[in-house]
């Protein structure tokens, strides 16, 4: 029986309310949960970011009997997805008028998602042994990274 490492990651929302039911509906209904059913044992990671930690998220969850792994509020995130967003947040930032729509928001990120290298994408898998060293050498501190 192998180990599974699974990011999901879903579109920016510019409505918070909204975003809780949104990521129940279009992240872990339809993509999540039938995939986690799919595996013979999984346990879920999900950073504490606001609308994963929602009520309404978390019922959902345990309604479907969904394992957790336990993460604490300020743990260092070893998920190379954060590297590509800060680096698509700094994409984003240079353009100077403000995204009108959510739409016009999602095609910005889409753009600025594309335009990294696919060789730095394959850097931030490859230095994943040396992340996970300094967590573990630092007693589970931040890395520094």
């Amino acid at each position: 029986m192998g180990r599974y490492w699974i990011s999901f990651s879903h579109s920016c929302s510019m409505y918070h309310r909204y975003f809780k039911q949104h990521y129940i509906s279009e992240v872990l209904e339809p993509v999540v949960l039938p995939y986690l059913q799919g595996l013979p044992t999984a346990i879920f990671q999900q950073d504490n970011a606001r609308p994963h930690v929602a009520c309404i998220v978390q019922g959902f969850l345990i309604n479907r009997q969904i394992e957790l792994l336990p993460w604490l509020a300020r743990s260092p995130d070893l998920s190379p997805i954060e590297n590509m967003w800060s680096m698509i947040a700094e994409r984003l930032t240079q353009i100077t008028s403000q995204a009108a729509t959510p739409d016009q928001l999602w095609q910005r990120v889409e753009a600025a998602w594309s335009a990294v290298p696919q060789e730095h994408i394959q850097s931030l898998f490859e230095s994943m042994p040396r992340h996970v060293a300094a967590v573990i050498s630092d007693n589970g501190g931040y890395p520094g990274y």
